[in-house]
């Protein structure tokens, strides 16, 4: 049986979610969206195609493990597990794209989006620690909040450790460029 505790935060965090897609969804339509150019469109495209083979590769896996009882005889849930992969796939779509300039439009403002990166990614933050306080472990098993809030805040790093990366490393061949074309 579910607890009422249980029950209650779950759905306060569901209200929470419509509440913040309902404000992007209103006030973000036309000035968070971007045009892409052929070239982006073709990248966001291999992009797609590496994470859905990512995704497949990663499945095929966990099949693999749950024919072979790993989730009965290890502290890994399979909820969590199907939470890593989805994460996974969209991260590695995320990641090729910001590596090859195709994750925001041309000549898009950043800067609302960076911002809902890090108000997501400390909001995760905060959730997965009060969950680790709460109990990390229930029965042996991986308690799936805590866990998948602290996967959903390692993604949000990884995801803008390379867009950052990513940024330096446009500003430096700029700076190459500009150095070469004055010699």
């Amino acid at each position: 049986m579910i607890s009422k505790e249980y029950a209650a935060g779950f759905a306060v965090a569901i209200l929470t979610a419509l509440v913040i897609f309902v404000i992007i969804w209103k006030f973000g339509k036309s000035s968070m969206k971007g045009k892409f150019d052929e070239r982006q469109e073709l990248v966001r495209g291999r992009g797609y195609k590496y994470a859905c083979f990512t995704m497949l590769g990663l499945i095929a896996l966990d099949m693999l493990a749950e024919g072979m009882g790993v989730f009965e005889t290890t502290a890994l849930t399979h909820t969590l597990v199907l939470f890593f992969i989805l994460l996974t796939g969209v991260m590695v779509y995320a990641i090729y794209c910001v590596r090859n300039d195709s994750y925001f439009g041309v000549g898009q403002d950043t800067r609302r989006y960076r911002a809902l990166m890090w108000i997501i990614a400390v909001c995760n933050a905060v959730s997965a620690v009060t969950g680790f306080m709460e109990g990390a472990v229930v029965n042996g098993k991986l308690n799936f909040g805590p866990w998948a809030a602290l996967l959903i805040c390692i993604a949000f790093a990884i995801l803008g450790i390379s867009y950052y990366a990513r940024k330096r490393e446009v500003v430096m061949e700029e700076a190459a460029e500009d150095a070469s074309e004055d010699e």
